[in-house]
Formats: structure tokens, C-alpha cells, sequence
């Protein structure tokens, strides 16, 4: 997993621009030992070669376990790319082998595997908050099918990220989320329409619309475990936005200490909503978990054959753990 503290200060998507930020880790929690202190499950991964290291800001990953290849979304403030590393599980260690950039990965939000050479990655925005905030907010808010899904084919070479291919295959607004749900069939988010599109995924890379699942919530991430589709994300969005743009008032002693009456109140008081449910064929939309004792819920994961369940959040201290 990965953990950006610095997302209260620079947040690309929902237009956080702020000096100066801390640098995101990464980190692997075994959970398999409920009765284990922190310290002993959550270790950091030491990250080696990678020369962006001090411009480092995840939001989606995707990790291949077959080679052993992890990729990461980076908004680093250089320019959003996509970085590749190897991931050594059992040093601690990713080394990073490759930069992914191009013209058509503005906005990339999430990642889906393919192979370790071929992928699926979402851009969430056609108009970037980056360079201006207003046309940003009336694509979030209007939500027109301007966002794109792209396929991505890699170049072979083990220290190299080249691209030999990038293709929009599909537009949804606020592309978010995606996720194979089967081995031909790739489910992606559109959260500011509330549902999920599943498309069939083609040998050359192109998608076809199959059908949609409404959900009552704006979705963030998705994950797929034991035939299940969990969807994690937020049930109101301006309360998300207001939670967003004050973290780094609430959470910062000097700036709290600047801050107006009832900024310092809702400070104290404010609260954000979270929503995570699970989505089969047969038995439909359940939903697991709403409320705001864990806020900003924007990931949903279970092992399902230990019976763990673990839901990150966007501006959340730590994560959601669940057992059945």
C-alpha cells in the first residue's frame, strides 16, 4: 500500500496547490496475525534508484505478481506519470526500473494489469485543475464524458518504461476506478455519474460497453476478490470537498492557529462520509459499510480466503481493518 501525507497540501485532482508537501512511501501490511502490535505488520519498503523520489505522489497501483512488477501513479509535481518498480516483498525493497509518460496520460488516476508489458489506465479529467481550476470543476460538476480510459502497450527491456503504444479506448466522466472483474471483462468507475461500466476487454486492446451497475454513491477505487466486486467511495461529494481543501488548516497547529472561528470549529466538528460496498451478478449491490467513524473511504480489498477486509481513505489516519 501507499501513503501520501502530503496529499493535504498537493492534491492534483480536487486542485489542492499548496508549499511545501511530504513525499509519499510505501509500505506492506501483513495482517495475517491480528494479535501483532503495528509495529511488527506495517513495515515501510525501501525504495532504491529512483531519482523522483523527492516529487513522489501516489494515487493508484496495480502489482504483478508474476514478474514481480509494481506500478504506481505518481503526480509529482513535475508532471503526473506513471513509475515502475520490481518489488523485492520479502527485503523490503522496490527498485525502480521505469518512468511512464505521454501526451494521453494527463490525468492518470488508476491502473489495471494486463501483463507486465500492457495496460489499462484511467485519466479522471479531460481539463486539468492544474492548469485551470474552473474548467476542472465544471467537468466534476457537470460530469460530461470527457475523461478517457487508455490502453498502454510497453516496450520490451527490463530498465527501460518506453511506450510503444497509447490508445483512448473509452470516455466516461470522471474515470476513476479499474478493475478486471473476469479475464474479458473490466469494470471502470465513473464517480460523478454514480456507476460502474463493465466493458469487454478485445486482444487488440479496444473495449465494448456490456452493461452498468448503479451504485447510491460517488465511486472511487475497485477491487475484485473471490468473484466479488468491491467498490469503495463517497456518498457526498461537497462534504468531501470541504474535508479536502481544509486538511492542511486542521491538521497543521501554526495554521489552525491563523485560522477564522468557525474554521477552528469545524475543524473540531467536521466529518466525512464513506460508503463501501460488494457487487456480484447474482446477488447484486451490498453494501458493507457507511458512515464517518472511518472517513473519505476510497479503496475497498478483501483476502477472502482468511476472511480480512481492508478499506483505505483519502485523508483517513491509517487503515479499515475487518474480519468476518
Amino acid at each position: 500500500m501507499a501513503c501520501d501525507p502530503g496529499r493535504e497540501r498537493w492534491n492534483t485532482v480536487m486542485g489542492v496547490f499548496l508549499e511545501p508537501s511530504i513525499n509519499a512511501g510505501l509500505y506492506i501490511y501483513d495482517y495475517k496475525d491480528a494479535a501483532k502490535p503495528d509495529a511488527e505488520v506495517l513495515k515501510e519498503i525501501e525504495i532504491v534508484n529512483f531519482p523522483g523520489k523527492s516529487d513522489f505522489h501516489t494515487l493508484g497501483m496495480a502489482y504483478d505478481e508474476a514478474t514481480s512488477t509494481l506500478f504506481a501513479v505518481n503526480h509529482a509535481r513535475a508532471g503526473s506519470r506513471i513509475e515502475r518498480f520490481t518489488l523485492d516483498v520479502d527485503r523490503l525493497v522496490a527498485t525502480h526500473t521505469g518512468t511512464i509518460q505521454h501526451p494521453l496520460l494527463h490525468a492518470p488516476n488508476s491502473i489495471a494489469i494486463i501483463n507486465s508489458k500492457e495496460l489499462y489506465i484511467t485519466n479522471d479529467h479531460y481539463f486539468l485543475a492544474r492548469t485551470s481550476k474552473l474548467l476542472a470543476r465544471m467537468e466534476t460538476f457537470l460530469a460530461p464524458a470527457l475523461a478517457s480510459v487508455v490502453h498502454v502497450k510497453l516496450r520490451d527491456g527490463p530498465t527501460v518504461a518506453g511506450v510503444e503504444s497509447v490508445n483512448v479506448v473509452a470516455r466516461a466522466a470522471f474515470a476513476n476506478g479499474i478493475e478486471f472483474l473476469n479475464s474479458t471483462t473490466l469494470a471502470v468507475a465513473s464517480t460523478t455519474r454514480n456507476v460502474i461500466y463493465l466493458y469487454e476487454s478485445h486482444k487488440n486492446g479496444s473495449l465494448s460497453l456490456k452493461s452498468s451497475i448503479q451504485v447510491p454513491f460517488l465511486p472511487d477505487n475497485l477491487s475484485v476478490h473471490g468473484g466479488k466486486l468491491f467498490i469503495a467511495g463517497h456518498p457526498h461529494f461537497t462534504s468531501l470537498a470541504k474535508f479536502t481543501q481544509t486538511r492542511h488548516v486542521c491538521n497543521d497547529p501554526e495554521e489552525l492557529g491563523k485560522a477564522s472561528a468557525d474554521l477552528k470549529e469545524y475543524c473540531q466538528t467536521g466529518v466525512a462520509t464513506s460508503w463501501v460496498s460488494e457487487w456480484t451478478e447474482k446477488g447484486g449491490l451490498k453494501s458493507l459499510y457507511a458512515g464517518t467513524e472511518y472517513p473519505t473511504s476510497c479503496t475497498a480489498a478483501k483476502d477472502t480466503a482468511r476472511g480480512v477486509g481492508i478499506v483505505s481513505g483519502l485523508y483517513a489516519k491509517g487503515i479499515l481493518v475487518w474480519r468476518d
